[in-house]
């Protein structure tokens, strides 16, 4: 742990460092591979594929994946989770990728020749992934730079400030970074100075077209252009004052442009926002980004045969590149990203190829005439590339996770009883679809909005959660309070709903989660503060 407090990155000493040389059986096949997948139609960044061992290939994955980051206390926690699951066989991680330009792919180098050549086609998969699906559009593919500079620039704070107050406000902003507005990333921004110029924005009145000239006082009326001159006067003083325009979702871009933070502050907070921002895409586009790579090493390593690349035949590698994938999709009970987002892609290319969509589908009642359908149409490999481009995961199991679908995939509700038997516990289909929507809406998380930032006239900030069914985990939203009071630096205030969809309120004073935060009924807040 110690390296990750001091910030030493994994990228040290010469071009060999870090991983270990290419195997001699896997070069020669890197290649073949990239030709497959161009031949698949995949559009990709150039990509540099590299071996590593366990403990390499955990460090980079504690620091999310790029060799050189700030110096932080969750990095090592990170790591020593991920190696001590390896070294006991909890767990292995056969390859990473990053969202860059070039894409840096790392292997484990004690995979298995057959396990490099499926690890490399998937994560070719996940590269076409990056570079063309449209909420990726806006992401940084500079970020193994930026990243870096972001972790030169924080080392020089904690050398100017001390480490453990600049590491303190980390904790802060880290707890605060999933409180964004993904869509923020395609608003044009501007860097702002000062300036000396008269950039006000002019208003007039505005005036009703008379078809003739005499009847322009009948048309525009005093009482009328009254109104209009009162309406640009309210919207100027708006803009004098700048007023709050919410509700805003995106509270940490808010606090990075409004909060009464130092100047060494507002440069991490605004950098640790970058970093949010790349990481967005990847929260929603986690299911269908993992189904479309494992789609992808499905069709390079079956239907192009390359389980059998370097084999002493073509055979030999299909036994273990089906126990590789069974440990990847989880069984039949198992409803992992992978497995829904790969069985998706199977089913919308199969049912595109036989023309299962559109009305004449949509209106057939006959049970055995659907069962048999197929018009030929052969247009699964084309609709499977438009999903890839234009799908997040929430729309996407909003579209194509059909009755049929959950019927045939048994995507059904299942639960291991004390025997050690699986039963299924839920058939429903809308139920088991609103589940679905709900755990990949938001990616997961808890959708809060600023409401009023100066609530009561007092500077204090008043959030709303948007409340879907699930209550919040009361640990978690005392931390994320307690952390934006620091930042805010005024009185927190966080409405939202129990199990029983009673209203309630947690006020918060302080940074401390036990005596600073107070949890009261609305009516017991309404009664205390609005009086």
């Amino acid at each position: 742990m110690s390296r990750m407090l001091s910030g030493t990155p994994i990228l040290q000493g010469d071009a060999t460092i870090p991983g270990v040389k290419m195997h001699k059986e896997l070069e020669p096949l890197i290649p073949v591979i990239h030709e497959k997948c161009r031949e698949m139609g995949l559009d990709y960044y150039p990509t540099v594929v590299e071996l590593m061992r366990y403990d390499e290939i955990s460090e980079l994955a504690a620091y999310g994946g790029f060799p050189s980051r700030y110096p932080h206390w969750q990095w090592g926690m990170e790591y020593e989770e991920l190696s001590k699951g390896y070294e006991h066989g909890m767990h292995r991680i056969s390859e990473m990728v990053i969202n860059n330009d070039p894409c840096y792919i790392y292997c484990m180098d004690s995979n298995t020749l057959v396990d490099n050549v499926d690890v490399i086609a998937h994560a070719i998969g996940h590269n076409d992934f990056f570079k063309n699906n449209v909420f990726f559009e806006k992401t940084n593919r500079k970020m193994m730079d930026k990243m870096a500079n972001h972790g030169t620039r924080i080392r020089q704070y904690m050398a100017r400030w001390g480490k453990e107050l600049v590491t303190e406000f980390i904790d802060h902003v880290l707890r605060i970074d999933t409180l964004i507005n993904p869509a923020k990333a395609w608003k044009k921004t501007g860097i702002k100075k000062q300036t000396f110029r008269d950039e006000r924005e002019y208003r007039f009145p505005e005036r009703l077209k008379a078809t003739h000239g005499y009847m322009d006082d009948w048309v525009n009326t005093e009482e009328f252009k009254q109104r209009q001159r009162d309406k640009i006067e309210k919207q100027d003083a708006a803009d004098f004052l700048e007023l709050f325009g919410g509700p805003e979702r995106d509270i940490m871009g808010y606090l990075k442009d409004h909060a009464p933070l130092k100047l060494w502050q507002q440069d991490i907070i605004s950098m640790m926002y970058d970093e949010a921002m790349y990481f967005a895409p990847q929260r929603q586009t986690k299911m269908l980004n993992e189904g479309w790579a494992s789609y992808v090493d499905y069709h390079i390593m079956c239907r192009e045969g390359l389980c059998g690349l370097g084999q002493k035949s073509e055979d030999c590698g299909i036994w273990q590149y089906a126990k590789h994938k069974m440990l990847v999709l989880g069984g039949k009970y198992s409803q992992n990203p992978y497995k829904l987002g790969f069985e998706l892609f199977m089913d919308i290319e199969d049912r595109w190829n036989k023309g299962r969509f559109g009305p004449e589908w949509e209106a057939c009642e006959d049970m055995h005439e659907r069962e048999n359908w197929d018009t030929h149409a052969n247009l699964g490999r084309e609709k499977v590339f438009e999903i890839r481009k234009m799908y997040n995961d929430y729309t996407a199991i909003q579209e194509f996770f059909t009755p049929e679908f959950c019927e045939k995939k048994e995507f059904f509700e299942y639960r291991k009883f004390p025997n050690g038997e699986w039963k299924i516990v839920n058939r429903d289909f809308k139920s088991i679809k609103s589940k679905l929507l709900r755990k990949y809406l938001n990616g997961g998380l808890p959708d809060i909005r600023l409401m009023e930032p100066n609530h009561l006239g007092k500077g204090w900030m008043l959030l709303q959660h948007m409340h879907n069914g699930n209550p919040l985990y009361d640990p978690y939203a005392r931390e994320v309070l307690a952390s934006l009071w620091r930042i805010w630096g005024n009185v927190v205030i966080l409405a939202t709903k129990n199990r029983d969809n009673v209203e309630f309120v947690y006020v918060c004073e302080g940074v401390n989660i036990e005596s600073d935060i107070h949890v009261m009924s609305m009516k017991e807040y309404e009664r205390e503060f609005i009086k």
